[in-house]
């Protein structure tokens, strides 16, 4: 199945539009997303283990399972500085 998954920050830039169609099938979860958003966009290798993930305007953990009418986001992770 397709899932439309949008995208912040520099992943926007990277990906060139806001929202991406990323192919999944049933069961998979947060971290396939990801693994496929950075398959399409190898840019964002560095930030593989670190994206911010909302599922449905709730953070996710990478292990949560995604669904067809599922809304998902993908952000850079968020730096602090010193």
């Amino acid at each position: 199945m397709k899932i439309s998954v949008k995208v912040f920050g520099r992943y926007k830039d990277i990906a060139g539009k806001e929202t991406i169609q990323i192919d999944i099938t049933d069961g998979n979860t947060i971290q396939d997303v990801i693994n496929a958003f950075v398959k399409l966009y190898p840019a964002a290798q560095n930030d593989k283990n670190r994206m911010m993930a909302t599922k449905n305007k709730m953070f996710s953990s990478y292990d949560m399972t995604v669904t067809q009418n599922d809304e998902i986001t993908l952000a850079p992770p968020v730096v602090s500085g010193g």
